[in-house]
């Protein structure tokens, strides 16, 4: 297969492909580059900021955190042994059977005699 060549005529696409082959034709582009340079480089740390962002976020997300669960101690089972008897049981016995409940308070005898005006003494 031969590789058909094309010729271009047109003296005005000429002088562009010509200025695009030196650099004349980026020149404008390149001028307003450089002149708000320093936009393009925040706004380049902004979206790569972002992008941290965001890759944190989704390792977070999906990292769950540990759970600690304390050991398996199993069922408690009552102690059976052998009972003494001993000379201070009935001190034991009044200990666990002795009552903190308060009694009811004893109503106080109304009066009505009393008087809250000051006596001068």
């Amino acid at each position: 297969m031969s590789n058909p060549k094309f010729e271009i005529t047109n003296p005005e696409a000429i002088k562009l492909l010509n200025d695009i082959k030196s650099g004349a034709a980026f020149a404008p582009v390149k001028a307003w580059l450089v002149r708000y340079k320093w936009f393009w480089i925040s706004g380049l740390m902004v979206i790569v900021l972002l992008i941290f962002l965001s890759i944190g976020k989704a390792i977070s997300r999906n990292r769950r955190p540990p759970v600690f669960l304390p050991p398996d101690i199993g069922t408690p089972v009552p102690t059976t042994g052998k009972t003494v008897k001993s000379d201070y049981e009935w001190i034991r016995q009044n200990i666990q059977n002795f009552s903190t409940d308060l009694p009811d308070p004893v109503i106080p005898p109304f009066d009505n005699s009393i008087d809250l005006e000051s006596v001068n003494i």
